[in-house]
């Protein structure tokens, strides 16, 4: 599903963690590995995603990313306003999913600017149907002048636009490649 990266063919994986209750948003772990022709070998794991999915369809989605282990009350009150989501990307508005890409995070050995960039694009591609939003973290200690491609400029290479009143961000439909 990726393109080659500088670190050689890379492939991309998407896991679930499933529970039993509506409380918890779903919990997707995205991750880009290694492409090794050898089934037998472990595949070095090159960059992750934490992602956070609740359903519009759900009256709780908004209370959902309350509850979740990541903060997300910041973006949870942001998409709750109709208006403002609206202002950044009318076409949010007609979504059944808000995905919230809560981490990324690149091995130090491999271009991190390209493999994050990766790794968002999949994401999207696979919740293509969903709004795709970016919490605005960072790896402990880091800074954008050690850590530029956490920078909020290197999101918006890529299409994603500053959710006003947060650290966030939205990927518009129409940005998507």
């Amino acid at each position: 599903m990726s393109e080659p990266s500088e670190s050689g063919a890379t492939a991309f994986q998407l896991t679930l963690r499933t529970t039993d209750t509506d409380v918890e948003p779903e919990v997707w772990r995205a991750t880009i590995h290694s492409a090794l022709a050898d089934a037998s070998v472990d595949k070095p794991r090159l960059a992750e995603a934490i992602v956070y999915r609740v359903h519009y369809a759900n009256p709780r989605w908004v209370e959902q990313l309350g509850d979740a282990e990541a903060d997300l009350t910041s973006i949870g009150s942001a998409f709750a306003d109709r208006e403002l989501i609206s202002m950044l990307d009318e076409s949010s508005l007609f979504t059944d999913n808000l995905c919230v890409i809560a981490s990324v995070d690149v091995h130090d050995d491999v271009n991190a600017t390209a493999l994050s960039h990766e790794l968002v694009r999949s994401i999207a591609r696979v919740f293509d149907g969903d709004t795709i939003a970016l919490l605005g973290t960072r790896r402990c200690g880091a800074d954008e002048s050690t850590d530029p491609w956490l920078g909020r400029a290197h999101w918006a290479a890529i299409g994603f636009v500053d959710i006003p009143g947060t650290t966030s961000m939205i990927l518009p439909v129409g940005s998507r490649s």
